[in-house]
């Protein structure tokens, strides 16, 4: 168990686990639990939510209209969920 950055090369602002480092797509596949931070993430891991069915709970703030309107927050409120 631990903090792991997802080892994509350049910049993107998320996580895609087919570009993952090694590592990290072996652990996302044994992993009983997976914890996501931010925005990003939640946007990019949407396409793969299926693989990572009831195993992975996204930690973000609402800071776009998308956001509130989708889990009907306020602005800058902090967001919770689990997939």
């Amino acid at each position: 168990m631990g903090v792991l950055e997802n080892g994509i090369p350049g910049p993107f602002p998320g996580t895609r686990i087919r570009r993952c480092s090694k590592e990290v797509k072996e652990l996302a596949t044994r992993a009983d639990m997976i914890i996501s931070k931010g925005g990003g993430n939640f946007d990019s891991l949407d396409e793969d939510k299926e693989d990572l069915r009831g195993r992975i709970t996204f930690l973000l703030l609402s800071k776009c209209a998308p956001y509130h309107r989708r889990f009907g927050v306020p602005p800058f409120h902090p967001i919770m969920a689990h997939f």
